[in-house]
């Protein structure tokens, strides 16, 4: 029989937690019912609350990175600004609340876990910038890939996050190929 990763059922249990809670309205006792574990589970793997939704959140950047990182590794450079995005689209349509929970923390800097997002956050928007700026160079402008930064990143993983959102939520009958249509108009 295989060995159950509690810290994994805890962290997903927080996930749908805090999709119905808030993570300020999630409390140890429904993270621990979520998860079928003993809250002394929760203090066992986690010292806390907060240390529960940082490890949420810094798993969910590194999913995406990931995302990003396979896509971009088999993509020409030229085609990697949308197969990037198609992937990071992707990953956060199939854990939409976790997907949530990373956008709405992305900008909080009244968390403990702020700096972790911060670092996290960062990792996605250079990977981004990077894919921006290949596909830039790709075309034969040397110039303005150099010109690109990780505010470019930034701002091309806010607009993916912004349209996954907008798209599962409000416009669930458009494709996946126009909302990258439209999100890579911008890029």
């Amino acid at each position: 029989m295989a060995r159950v990763d509690t810290r994994r059922l805890i962290t997903q249990a927080a996930v749908r937690v805090a999709a119905q809670q808030g993570i300020s309205g999630a409390s140890m006792d429904q993270i621990a019912d979520a998860a079928g574990v003993a809250k002394g589970s929760l203090y066992y793997n986690f010292a806390s609350k907060d240390a529960i939704f940082e490890a949420v959140i810094r798993d969910g950047y590194a999913q995406l990175s990931a995302a990003i990182d396979a896509a971009s590794a088999t993509a020409l450079a030229a085609d990697a600004p949308r197969a990037v995005a198609g992937a990071a689209l992707a990953a956060m349509r199939d854990n939409l609340d976790l997907a949530k929970i990373m956008t709405a923390e992305t900008f909080r800097t009244d968390r403990p876990w702020a700096p972790t997002v911060e670092v996290a956050r960062a990792a996605v928007a250079v990977r981004l910038r990077d894919v921006l700026r290949a596909a830039r160079a790709a075309g034969g402008d040397a110039t303005g890939a150099a010109a690109i930064t990780e505010t470019a990143g930034a701002a091309f993983f806010g607009a993916l996050a912004a349209a996954c959102l907008d798209w599962l939520l409000f416009r669930p009958e458009q494709s996946v190929d126009a909302v990258l249509d439209q999100v890579l108009r911008a890029f």
